[in-house]
């Protein structure tokens, strides 16, 4: 057994001492592990969690001998005893019992091999019979369904260590309400009160992706990332400045006025005459951090001096303003000197492409719900558990989820005993297992994911299961559902925009980020990103996070509190995150095709949605 168990060190990459070796041997007689290559499982399943993966010494097998192999024999006794004192009756000895109990030689450090997500409520039970102990255990006759909802493993992950395998209590002193409350409300109350917020029909309802480049939506399989070069970047920045000055200026100054309108840059000797003057320009901050008064610079197009390109914004004649870095606007003012731009008016708002009406044939049922989906203190994933017994009661007919779903960032994403991939499958075929065939299910990548490119736009994981009714999209995505425009992403952009913008007298603030998008055109329209961990790629969003129409819904997961908007005919969702330590939330909508009140004159998506968040 010594050269098996050498040979088992040498697959795993360690070459232990000759002493080390027949320390391992001892060890593995006095404890009766028989089997080599489950001495070099349980010991390097010990290191990555103990010693953070470092090779066998004679000091650390003693570490070895006390905190597992003693403690197994401990246990194995303890089951012995309590086995013979259950079953007195019993003539045959209860070793074979343990040995079925404890069957896996990971199971001290919570692994379960070969564990199907479904989790199959198998009888262990010696209650059942006399012989009960020593049969192969029979699977529950009810479902897997019903069983993975009642068992509370349904995602819980194999883990090398025990601490990940213990549900960590949460404290009741921060969650605010109770679960099944309605946090928010928006909609016509007819609407509302009628519903019964599930499907009304078993319909399949048709998904089409619109945002494409090429005719084809971002995969894995086109994705081409951080190969862009300095000029294309500048040459994409230069063609979005043009795009939005140019509606900035027609929705303010019209055709005529633009062709009489003074522009910056000038010759200086004519700026020296100029009372008033206009300039389009991208806003940046000096320091690419959050803006101030006193660090808001604005890059022109100056082809005469380049150097002298970027312009001081001086705010001490402002009234109100609302910019950010990135943004392209209009400003109004004048340069008393060098170059020093006094602000007396900013110009942010321009033609919006409003969304198409609504082709609706009959009343259609959302639930949309963001990660994380577990909380920060395990990962047995509870609010995504929670979210399944509801969808079980009422079947929409379209489920949106937003990731993250595998947290890269969690805590405990390390240590998992599986592949970041395959608890994803997993986690997938346990959500299709109960929200059945008659639900398409939208899942949105996000960057923030252990299993996906880290890059934004990010595209879909590729999975090797595939459901007729499981649509994988990319971050950010616009989908039409039946005639209903929709579209989404997982990147907390609204958290991004309020935390960097310079704000003065500009009115509610989930109101002016949302119109930052619009008037933008685009799903992310910072520059540089407002999270220094964001992998952005210009000309990927250049082709995959433009918003040039708006669609009639738009899902915006944030940190933010929820909220419910209708901005320029657009409903606007944030249905909060399903792990929050405040207590979780998600969104359920519907739209119809039909006002419950009058002329068609008045119809829009007051009169046609109704969405409520509700508290998980």
């Amino acid at each position: 057994m010594d050269a098996e168990i050498k040979q088992q060190f040498d697959e795993m990459g360690v070459e232990p001492t000759e002493v080390v070796l027949d320390k391992c041997m001892e060890l593995a007689l006095s404890y009766n592990v028989n089997d080599a290559t489950e001495f070099v499982e349980q010991w390097m399943a010990f290191s990555l969690s103990h010693l953070h993966g470092d090779e066998p010494t004679i000091e650390n097998l003693g570490e070895f001998e006390r905190k597992v192999l003693q403690l197994r024999r401990d246990k194995v006794g303890s089951r012995q005893n309590n086995q013979k004192s259950r079953s007195s009756t019993l003539s045959t000895p209860t070793v074979a019992s343990a040995s079925i109990i404890d069957s896996s030689s990971l199971a001290t450090y919570g692994v379960k091999e070969d564990e199907s997500m479904l989790g199959l409520n198998y009888d262990y039970s010696a209650d059942n019979g006399p012989d009960s102990a020593m049969h192969t255990p029979k699977a529950n006759k009810n479902s897997a369904r019903t069983g993975s909802l009642k068992s509370g493993v349904l995602f819980s992950p194999a883990s090398y260590t025990p601490h990940s395998a213990k549900r960590t209590p949460t404290s009741t002193d921060t969650v605010v309400g109770r679960p099944g409350d309605i946090v928010d409300t928006f909609g016509h109350p007819k609407l509302i009160s009628g519903s019964s917020w599930q499907a009304q029909v078993e319909h399949s309802v048709p998904v089409t992706q619109k945002m494409l480049h090429k005719e084809s939506p971002l995969t894995a399989d086109n994705l081409c990332y951080m190969h862009d070069l300095l000029s294309e970047r500048c040459n994409d920045l230069y063609d979005r400045f043009l795009d939005i000055g140019e509606g900035l200026v027609e929705k303010k100054l019209g055709a005529e006025g633009a062709a009489e309108c003074n522009w910056y840059p000038q010759d200086r000797h004519s700026l020296e005459a100029l009372h008033m003057l206009h300039a389009v320009g991208m806003v940046h901050s000096e320091d690419d951090g959050p803006l101030d008064p006193h660090s808001a610079l604005l890059a022109v197009l100056d082809a005469d001096e380049p150097q002298n390109s970027f312009l001081t914004l001086n705010f001490s004649r402002i009234k109100s303003a609302s910019i950010f870095p990135g943004q392209v606007v209009l400003l109004k003012g004048f340069v008393p000197k060098g170059n020093t731009f006094v602000v007396e008016e900013i110009y942010t708002e321009r033609k919006l492409t409003p969304p198409l009406p609504l082709k609706l044939d009959r009343e259609l049922q959302f639930v949309v719900a963001a990660g994380p989906f577990t909380h920060s203190t395990d990962l047995f994933y509870d609010p995504l558990h929670d979210l399944l017994k509801y969808l079980k009661d009422h079947r929409p007919d379209v489920l949106l989820l937003t990731g993250p779903f595998v947290e890269a960032e969690h805590k405990m994403v390390a240590e998992l005993a599986e592949g970041f991939d395959s608890f994803f499958e997993k986690m997938i075929v346990g959500i299709m297992e109960v929200v059945g065939c008659h639900t398409q299910v939208l899942m949105v990548s996000s960057q923030r994911d252990a299993m996906a490119h880290s890059v934004y736009p990010t595209p879909p994981p590729v999975m090797r299961r595939i459901y007729p009714n499981l649509h994988l999209l990319p971050d950010p995505s616009i989908v039409d559902l039946d005639g209903i425009t929709v579209g989404v992403t997982s990147t907390d952009i609204v958290s991004h925009l309020l935390s960097h913008e310079f704000a003065l007298n500009a009115g509610e603030r989930l109101h002016r980020a949302i119109n930052h998008l619009f008037n933008q055109g685009s799903f992310y329209p910072m520059c540089p990103p407002g999270d220094e961990n964001m992998c952005y790629d210009s000309l990927l969003a250049q082709k995959y996070a433009q918003l040039k129409q708006l669609p009639n819904i738009l899902i915006l997961p944030s940190d933010q509190r929820h909220f419910i908007r209708l901005v320029s005919d657009c409903l606007v969702i944030n249905p909060g995150r399903l792990a929050n330590t405040k207590g979780g939330t998600f969104a359920r909508f519907l739209v119809t095709p039909t006002a419950p009140t009058a002329t068609a004159k008045t119809v829009n998506m007051f009169n046609s949605a109704a969405c409520q968040v509700q508290r998980i």
